[in-house]
């Protein structure tokens, strides 16, 4: 089975170098996560309809908290935050779009299965920059995870070409990558 690799934006905004290297990434990966965060919904629909215009097939984009551009872009799906409510009314609202959600121990990811969720992103798996401090859960949790629930759990944090084969090896679907990416020294 090949491994799931997804792209997750670093929250800088979709500036025009973020946007080039999704579309440059678009062979590679099975689907990029926009979390922008600090965009409004009117400014992040302005941004992924400019992005989708220059080429990102729309299929392949997961749109991080917000559920209510969904009837407004043709995306994937959804990713929703560890604590967010909203999957399983977005299940049912939109059957056919994916529901993902973000967990970090066993029982957060129970829960998340038995709410609709398609796929979890469990971590962070290693130390990374953006979660300073705070050290990784590591791979025995993530195999731990996999375990417990029968949908894909894709790993996340820290992740990156020299690490992704233990990720699989501990038993995720895949791996989401952030820095991988998205280095904001290019």
């Amino acid at each position: 089975m090949r491994q799931l690799i997804h792209a997750v934006t670093d929250g800088a905004g979709l500036p025009d170098f973020v946007q080039t290297k999704l579309l440059s990434l678009v062979p590679e990966i099975d689907a990029v996560c926009i979390r922008e965060k600090e965009l409004s919904a009117q400014q992040l629909f302005t941004r992924l309809t400019g992005l989708i215009e220059r080429g990102m097939p729309p299929e392949k984009l997961i749109l991080h908290s917000s559920p209510d551009l969904v009837p407004f872009l043709p995306v994937l799906g959804v990713h929703f935050s560890e604590f967010d409510e909203q999957l399983t009314d977005f299940k049912q609202k939109y059957p056919d779009k994916l529901a993902g959600r973000s967990v970090h121990c066993i029982s957060s990811a129970r829960k998340a299965e038995s709410q609709g969720a398609d796929y979890l992103y469990f971590g962070h798996v290693f130390a990374t920059n953006s979660k300073k401090n705070l050290p990784g859960r590591g791979l025995d949790v993530l195999h731990q995870v996999t375990q417990a629930v029968t949908i894909p759990v894709i790993a996340i944090g820290g992740i990156h070409e020299g690490n992704i084969a233990q990720v699989r090896q501990a038993g995720a679907s895949g791996a989401a990558m952030i820095s991988a990416f998205f280095n904001r020294k290019v």
